[in-house]
This record gives C-alpha cells, sequence and structure tokens, in this order.
C-alpha cells in the first residue's frame, strides 16, 4: 500500500484554505475562519481520496493576521516552517491559496518566502484564487491575470480560479452551486497533475555561521546570505530578518 501524499495548503487568513478543504472532503470537516480573525491554529490534515489516491491534506494558520488576528503573524511563519521541514514522509506538493481578483504586495512576499526561500524551488507549488464567483468565467482569469503573477516571479506549476462558496440557497439549489462543482473538480485535477509522485524532505535553512578565531575556536555567530534574502526578497527590514531568522533557527 503506498503512503498518502502530502499536500500543504498557505496563504492570508480569509483566503479560502480551510472551505477548500471542506469542499474537497464533500462535507464539513475544518473550521472556518469568520471576521474576527483566523481559526486554524498550528495545523490540520485531513485523508482527502481523488481517484485512486489518498492525499493529506494540511490546512495551516492564516498569514498575515495583524494585530487582530488569533495568531501573530511571525507565530504562524514558524510554524509552517516548522511543520515544512519536519513532515514525515516529505511533502509533494504545496498550493498557494489567495483571494481574488487582485494580487496583494503580502501575496508575491508569502510566495517568495515558502517557495524560493523555506522550499528552495525544490518542492512543486500550485495556485488556487478564490473569490473568483462573480466572473464571467473563472477558467478565463488565470490565462488574463498570469503575466501579472509572473513579472513578481509567481511562476506555479499549475493554477486554478474557482469559488470556494456555495453563496445563498435558492431554492433547492444555491446561487453558485454550478460553479463550486466545477471548482470542486478543478481543485482535484490541480492536485492530480502536480503533486510530485516522490516526495521531497525540506531540509532546514542556515540562518546563522559561527565567526571562528584562526585556532578554529567559536566567538559569535554572523547572518548568512538567507537572511539578506528575507531583505531583498520579501522586503522585510533588518530588524524584522534577523528577528525571524533568530526564531526560525531554533526550530
Amino acid at each position: 500500500m503506498s503512503q498518502p501524499m502530502n499536500i500543504i495548503l498557505f496563504g492570508e487568513t480569509g483566503a479560502g484554505k480551510s472551505s477548500i478543504v471542506n469542499m474537497l472532503s464533500g462535507h464539513p470537516v475544518a473550521e472556518i475562519s469568520g471576521e474576527a480573525g483566523g481559526c486554524t491554529f498550528k495545523f490540520d490534515w485531513y485523508p482527502i481520496d481523488i481517484g485512486k489516491e489518498t492525499y493529506r491534506i494540511f490546512d495551516t494558520a492564516g498569514l498575515d493576521e495583524g494585530v487582530e488576528g488569533t495568531m501573530p503573524p511571525e507565530d504562524a511563519i514558524v510554524q509552517l516552517y516548522q511543520l515544512m521541514t519536519s513532515l514525515e514522509g516529505g511533502i509533494n506538493l504545496i498550493i498557494f491559496v489567495m483571494r481574488g481578483p487582485r494580487i496583494k504586495d503580502a501575496s508575491q512576499r508569502n510566495w517568495r518566502l515558502f517557495y524560493e526561500i523555506f522550499c528552495k524551488q525544490q518542492v512543486n507549488a500550485a495556485i488556487v484564487i478564490t473569490g473568483l464567483e462573480q466572473e464571467d468565467d473563472m477558467d478565463d482569469w488565470w490565462p488574463r491575470n498570469k503575466a501579472h503573477f509572473y513579472s513578481y516571479g509567481m511562476r506555479p506549476f499549475g493554477a486554478a480560479g474557482i469559488t470556494a462558496t456555495l453563496g445563498k440557497r435558492k431554492g433547492n439549489r444555491y446561487l453558485f452551486q454550478e460553479e463550486y462543482d466545477e471548482s470542486v473538480a478543478k481543485v482535484r485535477k490541480l492536485i492530480r497533475d502536480n503533486a510530485m509522485p516522490n516526495p521531497r524532505c525540506i531540509d532546514k535553512v542556515e540562518w546563522f555561521a559561527d565567526v571562528m578565531l584562526l585556532w578554529c575556536i567559536p566567538v559569535g555567530q554572523k547572518s548568512t546570505a538567507e537572511v539578506q534574502r528575507l531583505i531583498d526578497r520579501c522586503g522585510m527590514s533588518p530588524d524584522e530578518a534577523g528577528r525571524l531568522a533568530r526564531r526560525l533557527s531554533y526550530v
């Protein structure tokens, strides 16, 4: 019997990560965040069958919750880094979930942080854009907008524009029932087509290096190039990058 494939959902609070889990399950299993902030603490995983394969879908804490969220943004980053670098069996696919129709600065920062720096571009990464139920054609959204993503260096292995809500009930159907059913099929296909058959284990990043005297006696530490990448690629200040790297070095 083959091992289940590991799929990690990550993205901002309210983007629809938990809703996607419920879509794939066919019934509510993951708690959905309300207006008061995110509700996913650390992570939860759910077994999902797609075709003949079983997948473990990891629903993670929302990023960029701000001061009113249930978890400080830095804590969410640290917990997701810990999951990525310690997941038994490795990772087959990461999916960045973002709410459309506009791309935010936070979206490109989070993509670069987790895909480029943490995963070192060694794991397949896909993007799911939610909130497109008002579009005339959800399938047309990505072809029209992918050049904008590419300009930010966001080049996923696959992408899907979907709705993660059924909308209000009207008679014996929901307002967005057709779009929702299409979205379920699209997310399932995205996972099936882009999950790597051979998972990749993610090594921890070396954030600091010992400063040695001539006689190989450590006298302190200096930050590595990876800390500078937090500044250059993720738009962090030197203080923010140093503080985050210090916390990550203890994971």
